[in-house]
């Protein structure tokens, strides 16, 4: 009967295996839970070229689903550089930049006078940054 249980046990073992290997391919497999369909949103508003709130940084992860809804009491363009979104607001004219944070790294949110206008302070100015890290 010992010979029995052992070789039951040997033929166990590689199924065993198998399975756990099938588990773990699985999780791998599975899509993240930042792949699913929430939305990171952020509301802010510009009020004499600054953020209202002292918000210095945005941060997401990567493959975060973002929305980003603006809100300006004067023209202004609004630029994320390194995924070189540009909007225009203007104070009956909120936009929003929605987009999928695809690249880790801090990335600049700046305001740009809007061609032909003149506003006091620099023509270009850091409101914030958007900082996305890995998962």
């Amino acid at each position: 009967m010992g010979q029995i249980r052992n070789r039951n046990a040997k033929d166990v073992r590689p199924l065993a295996i198998a399975g756990l290997f099938a588990m773990a391919l699985a999780a791998f497999a599975s899509p993240c839970p930042a792949q699913s369909d929430s939305v990171r949103r952020f509301d802010l508003q510009i009020e004499n070229g600054r953020l209202t709130e002292s918000r210095k940084v945005i941060a997401v992860k990567r493959h975060d689903r973002v929305e980003i809804n603006w809100r300006a009491d004067r023209r202004t363009i609004l630029h994320l550089h390194g995924y070189d979104i540009e909007i225009a607001l203007g104070p009956d004219k909120p936009e929003a930049m929605t987009f999928v944070a695809r690249a880790t790294g801090r990335f600049a949110i700046e305001t740009h006078a809007p061609p032909g206008e003149e506003q006091p302070g620099p023509r270009h100015a850091v409101l914030t940054y958007l900082e996305v890290h890995p998962r």
